[in-house]
């Protein structure tokens, strides 16, 4: 049974990232399209740096975050003996350091024997060197429970929150690296060997938006009064994954490749009580694309895993594309 469960939640694996950032003053010219070239990487998170002018992005399967520049070209940036399955990223670029999820599926290279569902740790990174600066251990929220931590947001004061996409939960780590439990919720709980929270963002009128993938639900938490959740009207998707807003503060909520492999673009008038449909990108299933990132240059671009072929054991797959949508 526990096989079955863990078997059922992998195939519907999918991290968020998001990036409530602003593009540049003055942006490097970015392509429209890049390929990362890594046999086995497995991208799973991403994000953009608008300070040092790169992507960064979280190797699932390696355990590993790598850096890329706008000439394409790229390295492993930071990792840790703790790090093993990293999962959302975000850059901090006001307090320069790079957020990082961490958990375990039993599917990374860093796996141990029994060690799915275990590890829950946030990894904090110099954004510009990529030195340690800190790793927070969040596993005693959930010590008869699995955990398997998934996208990060930060608030205008630099607080953190991680998503958990194995428990009906929203945990915080403020800026002293004291962590809590931001938010447990019955509306959270996912279904029996589901995922159920997934991306999340900070939204600069001052609350979070985030969605659950196993019944494609989009929820608005308010930061001050955390049980005040409402779910979010007028919007239809399936299998949503990463999560972010673009210039506008429109939201584009990627729909990896369990569902169509598409993103989808909502914008609200109401303070997202309800939402529309502005625009639709399909990029593919085969592509499995998992998450967003707002660039310097005002595009959105979007990562693609090609997690399904790793889920079905083939670890052989080198060529990963980040692509900017419309």
């Amino acid at each position: 049974m526990k096989n079955s469960i863990l078997i059922a939640a992998l195939s519907i694996f999918f991290v968020a990232c998001d990036s409530e950032k602003k593009p540049a003053t003055v942006p490097v010219s970015l392509a429209s399209k890049y390929t990362v070239t890594d046999t086995g990487l497995y991208p799973e998170g991403i994000d953009y740096d608008s300070k040092n002018e790169k992507f960064l992005f979280s190797s699932l399967h390696k355990g590993a975050i790598y850096t890329m520049n706008s000439k394409g070209e790229s390295t492993v940036f930071a990792t840790s003996p703790k790090l093993v399955l990293p999962t959302g990223v975000y850059t901090d670029e006001s307090r320069n350091r790079l957020i990082v999820a961490n958990a375990d599926l039993g599917i990374s290279q860093k796996s141990t024997e029994g060690s799915a569902g275990t590890i829950a740790t946030v990894s904090i990174f110099n954004l510009t060197s990529g030195a340690l600066i800190k790793e927070i251990d969040l596993k005693n929220f959930t010590p008869n429970a699995g955990s398997c931590l998934n996208d990060i947001a930060v608030d205008a004061k630099g607080n953190i929150y991680i998503t958990d996409s194995f428990s009906p939960n929203i945990y915080k780590i403020d800026t002293s690296f004291e962590a809590s439990l931001f938010v447990t919720h019955k509306l959270f709980q996912p279904a029996s060997g589901q995922f159920g929270l997934n991306g999340i963002v900070f939204h600069p009128d001052g609350y979070l938006l985030a969605v659950k993938t196993d019944d494609a639900s989009l929820f608005k938490i308010s930061i001050s009064n955390p049980s005040a959740i409402t779910k979010v009207t007028g919007t239809t998707f399936s299998a949503p994954d990463g999560i972010e807003l673009d210039k506008n503060n429109d939201l584009v909520i990627v729909e990896n490749g369990l569902a169509s492999g598409s993103t989808y673009t909502f914008s609200s008038s109401n303070n997202w009580q309800s939402a529309s449909k502005v625009n639709q990108t399909i990029i593919g299933k085969e592509e499995f694309p998992t998450t967003a990132a707002l660039a310097s240059d005002g595009n959105v671009y979007v990562i693609c895993s090609k997690l399904g072929s790793l889920l079905a054991g083939d670890k052989t797959q080198s060529s990963y594309d980040i692509i900017r949508i419309k």
